[in-house]
């Protein structure tokens, strides 16, 4: 594999979103053609250190065999807050993000993050068609203490802190259909649903 060894990454999954547009539901844990998000997730990762970001329904997560880690505050300081909690808790040089409702997702995602961090950046992150998925990401752990700042200065939004410390894109355009499919409606369930019985 190209760019940073796998064994250099930490792949942290963020499952502590309060899930407003599915009526509260974590979604992590809602089932998808028998399996939930986050197993389905887990099923496609390469082999290597791997964590679960959440603050609800912890036991259920853990029964997933992947050490679970809630985020430092309780009450709901958006993705930012798992984002610094993984890196805080990573013990490689790199941590990999990925939300918990990114069910489709490029067979080579990591592999173009990691090349392109190879390039001298801490911080790059997945686009698609002039859009950034901003919390699929690849981040150097020395980035922590710039997040805990921005965190506490109020800083919520991915994309800002993102733009603030000079991550670059990686534009996987190229691969179709859309490449980075995240699951945010019942609407988004059921096209899942039928792109991942069809296999694409």
């Amino acid at each position: 594999m190209g760019g940073k060894r796998v064994k250099d990454v930490t792949v942290a999954i963020l499952a502590g979103g309060q899930g407003r547009r599915l009526h509260g539901l974590d979604k992590g844990l809602i089932p998808i053609l028998g399996s939930s998000l986050v197993e389905r997730i887990l099923r496609t990762l390469p082999e290597g250190p791997k964590l679960i970001i959440a603050n609800r329904n912890l036991c259920a997560y853990r029964d997933l065999g992947v050490p679970v880690v809630n985020d430092p505050w309780p009450d709901f300081r958006g993705p930012l807050a798992g984002v610094l909690a993984a890196l805080r808790t990573a013990i490689t040089p790199w941590v990999h993000i990925i939300p918990c409702d990114a069910v489709i997702l490029p067979d080579d995602l990591l592999f173009r993050l990691t090349t392109r961090a190879g390039l001298g950046l801490r911080a790059v992150y997945a686009a698609s068609g002039g859009q950034g998925h901003y919390l699929c990401c690849l981040l150097h752990r020395s980035l922590e203490a710039d997040l805990a700042a921005a965190l506490d200065n109020g800083e919520r939004a991915p994309r800002r802190w993102l733009a603030s410390i000079g991550a670059q894109p990686v534009d996987f355009s190229d691969v179709q259909p859309e490449p980075l499919w995240s699951v945010n409606s019942p609407a988004d369930m059921a096209h899942a649903c039928a792109r991942l019985s069809r296999g694409s």
